[in-house]
């Protein structure tokens, strides 16, 4: 199929055998690029000679190495000679029978002359450039007898061989019956003529462009190609994209047919595209001589030979994976040694340090005190283009360089930043170097608040404690200053011991601090603190406007503003918030960070009931980050599925998540709270009574000490009023109640609401009743639906009690249907008797309107139009959810604006599908119901 545009060539061929049959012997050279089918056009004339011409070829082809198994040039012609003698029947052939190495190369030359008197000979030679001089005399000598002999001698060569053997093809110029035919890569026609033979005309008009581009019509790699195509090369294209319909896929094969096409061409060519693959794009004649250490005249000329096999174009490979497949070559045994010669060129000729340090990062080596500069330079480049990865790289490398003490502090501070984004996890190992740097006064205290924190998230409180009171103590720079008291304001509320043991060190840093403070980080630290303090929700407003602001740029202090709203039960304001920050805030490529706005979104569903929902955003934090990256703050998504988990009755799974490891330190920070109060749950709920009553008391025990013992934060005491009920201990349930109820936001709708349903299991009779009305009163216009469904369930109960069978199954489908919402149904079938299960519809019954409508309407909005819509009277909804008429009438005419409903008869139509919402305008709010509809919440 490779004969195409060498008819010619070969027709020339043909003339010159004929003519040897009449005793005008010649020489043939086959010269060109390498493989660009000087073989297939010898060996095709080889078929011609035997087939058509009767004439007896003898082929030999010189090897490289030399090892003692390989024949030589004339060992190889001299036993072709000897199988066609052994078919001759004259017997005065000259005997050719005695073993070759008993005879010289010029004798066994002699002997093939004689043989031709008899039967015409084409010898062919291949290779000849890896001929040993002998050889090579005795070829020169063949050549001489074939002038006047039956003898056509065919000599293939690449042209790069005439710097190999130069003297050889200087006697080749001095025979006058020895013809050149040299031969070229296939012209575009060539290639599109080949395609189409191989593959369809249709095809070929579509992708010969392509063809060409790719093989420089060199047929090695044109045939690979074509194979590849037809797709039965299994590395096709795989490495270099999906091309487009009709398109080349230059894939792995042929790009091996490169590969091999430069062994072939000689070890100096292999060099040259090495060089060329290593450099890229900055490749020149120039830089390769000084890379190889050779002239550039003779540089040049072994750029020209693959320029001219079609393997380069310019100083590129065409080929879009040839580079790759140079550089990953099994031969390639000094490739790091090579990178790193190269990175030292590029640096000597002042190319970026981006450049030089990939050569660096892919030696692996720095030895030199300029590396390390150079990798730092590189990496602060790299950080520029968002590249995090590679700038880790870099730095870790200039860590293992020669540095001194002051050059170690900066690269270790700035590969602490670097890794922190990519895995919190990877910073732990450089933390007590970098801790006996910054104690040797080593790291910049520009970089400490940034140190510190990632110091906090891993547990190091002591550590972080002295590295600040130590920068505190020596930085006279009131901006300095400034950023540190700001920083603290947030890093004492989730790690609260940092104030004490920073105290130790001084009891007056605080308050010189604070001097410094501009009035709004003081009014926001106030915010803080002061939501755990007392009963103004004045600050609340502060803090949300605190989210975005210049003060609170940082992702840990944002994340301790969403946590504190959370924790004052300000849920819609800091889901709000989250959903502001993650959008306009957080940078998408921060995976630590997407994982920990998850969790306080978990968090947020948690304490509004929605179950499902917490789960979700829980597991999904998880799935941005392994366990040990969280460090101490894996108690936040922890807590949350322990929680939620328990409270939907799937106790196996909540001891699973609390068999994880956690960090010891995590127990001295707010995480370490929460999950505690977790487990205290948990255990609660599998009859653990005393030891749950022991997490509780010991929650209750750190939030005291911390000055942050609020209501909201962690009900600690409803808790451990349980675990005494179910010990017996009415007395002590009542008296711990009652202190929740006097405790910073016990008074809460929400907070109060759940306080009585526990202060009620101390009760008996109308005493419990009154108790638990109202706290569903309290409840029923709040967002929690797992407090609404416990309190209910608790009703239903104390009505049956007290004989009421009609509202106790009344009240028993409102909490059946509380715990559909919240997800908590398998608790529900195990408390509420069956009656009550079984006449309220499953989840997959309710409208289907409700699912988009709710997107838009507050908890206590859709719970009025579910019921109205389904036929029931204000009245009627006023009974069933514990609210005024008032009340029934004042949110039906919000669902009706919303909805632009025009009444309850439109209502009840989209109940039956008449009609639907407007997607468009509740799109915004899809997404949380269809994940929240079923949602998390408190557990208490």
């Amino acid at each position: 199929m490779f004969l195409i545009e060498r008819t010619q060539a070969l027709s020339h061929l043909q003339d010159l055998l004929q003519a040897a049959q009449d005793n005008r012997g010649s020489t043939a050279v086959i010269t060109g690029p390498v493989a660009v089918g000087k073989t297939e056009l010898a060996h095709s004339l080889v078929q011609i000679a035997e087939k058509e011409l009767g004439a007896v070829a003898l082929n030999a082809r010189a090897l490289t190495a030399g090892g003692p198994d390989q024949a030589g040039i004339f060992e190889q012609l001299a036993e072709g000679l000897e199988s066609a003698h052994g078919r001759a029947t004259d017997p005065g052939f000259p005997d050719v029978n005695a073993a070759p190495a008993e005879r010289t190369y010029r004798q066994i030359a002699e002997d093939i002359a004689r043989f031709s008197r008899r039967t015409p000979l084409l010898v062919v030679v291949d290779d000849l450039q890896h001929g040993d001089p002998e050889s090579l005399a005795g070829v020169l000598h063949l050549v001489r007898l074939a002038r006047t002999a039956r003898i056509m001698v065919v000599l293939v060569l690449p042209d790069c061989s005439r710097l190999d053997i130069p003297l050889f093809h200087a006697e080749l110029l001095r025979e006058p019956h020895c013809t050149r035919f040299p031969l070229s890569p296939l012209s575009s026609a060539g290639v599109l003529e080949v395609v189409a033979r191989n593959l369809d005309p249709g095809t070929a008009e579509r992708t010969a462009e392509d063809y060409h581009r790719f093989s420089g019509g060199n047929p090695l790699v044109l045939r690979a190609l074509i194979e590849e195509s037809r797709g039965t090369g299994s590395g096709a294209a795989e490495d270099h994209g999906r091309p487009e319909e009709g398109r080349v896929q230059a894939g792995q094969i042929s790009a091996l047919a490169v590969l091999t096409s430069l062994h072939r061409s000689g070890p100096e060519a292999v060099e040259v595209a090495r060089g060329i693959a290593l450099l890229g794009p900055v490749a020149s004649v120039e830089m390769l001589a000084l890379l190889l250490g050779s002239s550039t005249d003779l540089v040049a000329y072994r750029v020209r030979s693959l320029q001219d096999a079609g393997i380069l174009h310019e100083m590129r490979f065409r080929h879009p994976g040839a580079s790759e497949m140079v550089l990953g070559d099994p031969e390639f045994d000094q490739l790091q040694a090579t990178h790193y010669q190269v990175a030292v060129l590029l640096q000597a000729e002042g190319f970026s340090p981006s450049r030089v340090a990939r050569h660096l990062v892919a030696a692996g080596t720095t030895t030199g005190r300029w590396a390390a500069s150079v990798l730092r330079e590189s990496a602060q480049e790299a950080i520029g283009q968002n590249d995090w990865a590679f700038a880790a790289v870099c730095l870790e490398l200039a860590m293992r360089g020669p540095l001194d003490e002051e050059e170690k502090g900066l690269v270790v501070t700035e590969l602490i930043r670097v890794q922190w984004r990519l895995n919190p996890a990877r910073v732990i190992k450089y933390l007590p170097q970098c801790y006996e740097l910054q104690r040797r006064g080593m790291i910049p205290d520009r970089d400490l608040v940034t140190l510190t924190g990632i110091f906090l998230w891993h547990g190091r409180a002591e550590e972080a404690a002295t590295m600040l009171a130590d920068a505190a103590g020596r930085t006279t720079d009131p901006a300095d200053r400034a950023e540190l008291h700001c920083f603290l304001s947030w890093a004492t509320i989730s790690y609260p011991e940092l104030r004490a043991r920073m105290a130790e060190a001084d009891d007056s840093l605080f308050d010189r601090l604070s001097e410094a403070a501009d009035p709004g980080s003081l009014r926001l630290q106030g915010a803080l603190h002061a939501t755990f303090g007392g009963q103004d929700r004045s600050d609340v407003g502060t803090l949300s406007k605190s989210v975005l602001s210049e003060r609170v740029t940082r992702n840990e202090a944002v994340a301790t503003v969403l946590q504190v709203l959370a924790y004052a039960d300000e849920l819609e304001l800091a889901e709000e918030w989250d959903r502001r920050v993650m959008a306009d805030t957080a940078e998408p490529g921060l995976s630590s960070s997407r994982g920990v706005h998850h969790a306080i979104r978990a968090e947020i569903m948690r304490r509004r009931g929605e179950l499902s929902a917490a789960e979700w955003h829980a597991e999904t934090a998880l799935k941005h980050m392994a366990p040990r990256a969280w460090g101490v703050a894996l108690g936040l998504p922890l807590a949350v599925l322990v929680s939620t988990h328990t409270a939907r009755g799937n106790l196996a799974q909540a001891d699973e998540y609390l068999s994880w490891i956690v960090p010891q330190e995590m127990s001295r920070t707010l995480y370490g709270v929460a999950h505690l109060h977790a487990r205290g749950r948990y255990r609660l709920a599998a009859g653990q009574h005393w030891i749950a009553q022991r997490d509780f008391l010991s929650c209750g025990e750190l939030v005291t000490r911390w000055n942050m013992d609020v209501a909201s934060f962690v009900p600690w005491r409803l808790g451990a009023a349980e675990a005494a009920l179910a010990q017996g201990d009415r007395p002590e349930a009542r008296r711990l109640v009652e202190q929740h109820l006097r405790q910073p936001h016990g008074s809460l709708p929400q907070s109060r609401g759940a306080a009585l349903r526990v202060y009620a299991g101390a009760l008996e009779g109308h005493r419990r009743l009154t108790a638990l009305t109202e706290a569903a009163e309290l409840l029923s216009e709040g967002s929690d639906w797992y407090q609404r469904f416990l309190v209910l369930t608790d009703l239903s109960l104390a009505h049956q009690d007290l004989g009421d069978s009609q509202r106790a199954r009344a009240t028993g489908e409102q909490a059946w249907h509380s715990a559909i919402r919240c997800g908590a149904e398998r608790l529900a079938r195990t408390l509420l008797p069956r009656s009550s299960t079984a006449a309220c519809p499953e989840p997959t019954e309710l409208p289907a309107w409700s699912v988009i409508a709710s997107a838009q309407l507050s908890e206590a909005e859709l719970r009025v139009a579910e019921l109205a819509a389904a036929g029931d009277t204000n009245r009627e909804v006023s009974r069933k959810l514990f609210i005024t008429i008032s009340t029934v009438e004042q949110h039906l005419t919000r669902v009706y604006r919303k909805l632009q409903l025009s009444g309850r008869a439109d209502l009840q139509r989209r109940l039956t599908g008449d009609s639907a919402v407007d997607p468009a305008a509740s799109r915004s709010g899809c997404d949380r119901r269809v994940h929240g509809s079923v949602g998390g919440g408190t557990a208490d």
